[in-house]
């Protein structure tokens, strides 16, 4: 029997998702179960053995003559609030694809292929990410976390997962770590475009800090109180924010430098504001680049025009750049190479579950380009072209580290 089609699966899991215009699939809700139900059951039709883990974490397994021997693929379903249909699922799609494409074309791999549908990366429903990951590799989650409705991790994940694990034939483990990690992604960014590349084969991700600055001045009248006798947070907090936007535009091209959440109080037209809190986003590959710049922030926060102001600045993310496998990297360009497609090297600006995993396990990336760099959005598009050429060249990536007795055939 012919498997199921790449854009087969594509359609009815972005359906399952409901009619709103972006795709709705947080996790633990119901479309999230219907995604991963499918997929459970298209790869026990195709033969693969299907196992899910306490996350909800689902794992296919193509077994090789050498079951102890791993070598992974995958990504995540879930989603943003109405997010795109192709961040995540893309990777999880493509990855059966490719399965099933070896399965059909040469049988019983040396090595097991394992394809990994990741519960949760995006941190939209609890204040956590990268959880399916962190589970997988036996890093701790909070299940006491909560989402807007009071409704606890743990209790969501079990009433979901209990679910999962009622389906026929559906084995309960963890199962080991694999030998490599080979994520398929869209880029979420212009760079492929713009260059008019195929593939964008990664070379790491950036490093990410994220602070949270507050400023306290006195809130008062605004119509009563003179210009020079007002300690406003909200004027010293832009004052900051400009100068932090010269600086790292100074420090490197590369650096980003986002002020993502504004937090004014009391925030009514006729007062002065008395406390403001925002957050600052950055990232850059170099570490060094990123102390440099946490440094500058420090610095120029205590230079704030009025010197009456309080000020307190805590950093509650610090995640450093993380560096691929060299030797999957250059097994990827070369089959880039091979197959005719265009490609360039380049580091992800986003995190990815790809960087969980390079904590325990070989691990790369293959890009493809984002039209217009639009990502967690309705708008999100790759055009199938160039979905079939990163689902190509990860075939045959997976092929040459899984059949290890057979010629790499690329065509």
């Amino acid at each position: 029997m012919k498997p199921i089609s790449f854009g087969e699966t594509l359609v009815t899991i972005t359906a399952l998702a409901g009619s709103q215009p972006g795709q709705n699939r947080l996790v633990y809700t119901p479309a999230w179960v219907r995604a991963q139900t499918a997929l459970i059951r298209w790869g026990q039709d195709a033969g693969l053995q299907a196992t899910v883990d306490d996350f909800g974490t689902v794992y296919l397994d193509l077994i090789g003559r050498d079951p102890s021997t791993v070598i992974a693929t995958g990504s995540h379903m879930d989603t943003v609030v109405d997010g795109g249909r192709f961040d995540g699922l893309y990777g999880v799609l493509g990855g059966f694809q490719a399965l099933t494409t070896l399965q059909q074309r040469f049988g019983q791999p040396d090595h097991t292929l394992r394809l990994i549908s990741f519960s949760e990366e995006e941190g939209s429903r609890f204040p956590v990410t990268f959880s399916g990951s962190k589970h997988y590799i036996h890093q701790a989650v909070d299940g006491t976390l909560t989402d807007a409705t009071g409704t606890t991790l743990a209790t969501a994940q079990h009433a979901a997962v209990t679910q999962l694990l009622a389906l026929p034939n559906v084995h309960h483990a963890r199962p080991a770590l694999p030998q490599s990690f080979t994520e398929l992604h869209i880029e979420q960014g212009p760079r492929l475009e713009q260059a008019r590349r195929q593939i964008g084969l990664v070379t790491g991700l950036v490093g990410q800090r994220r602070l949270t600055i507050t400023l306290q001045g006195v809130a008062n009248h605004a119509g009563t109180t003179p210009m020079a006798q007002r300690h406003d947070a909200l004027q010293a907090a832009v004052w900051l924010i400009n100068r932090l936007r010269t600086l790292a535009a100074t420090l490197s091209p590369d650096l980003t430098f986002t002020v993502g959440q504004l937090d004014v109080t009391p925030n009514t037209p006729n007062v002065i504001p008395g406390r403001v809190s925002f957050t600052v986003d950055f990232r850059h590959a170099d570490n060094g680049v990123l102390t440099r710049f946490e440094d500058l922030i420090h610095q120029e926060a205590h230079q704030v025009p009025d010197a009456t102001l309080t000020l307190a600045i805590n950093r509650w993310v610090q995640d450093d750049p993380v560096v691929f496998d060299s030797a999957l990297l250059a097994t990827n360009q070369r089959l880039a190479d091979r197959l005719g497609l265009t490609s360039q090297q380049l580091v992800s600006g986003a995190g990815h579950d790809s960087g969980i995993m390079s904590r325990v396990t070989p691990t790369a990336m293959i890009f493809v380009p984002s039209v217009a760099g639009i990502s967690h959005a309705p708008a999100e598009f790759t055009a199938p072209a160039d979905l079939d050429a990163g689902i190509h060249l990860l075939t045959a990536s997976l092929q040459a580290q899984a059949y290890v007795t057979q010629e790499v055939t690329v065509r």
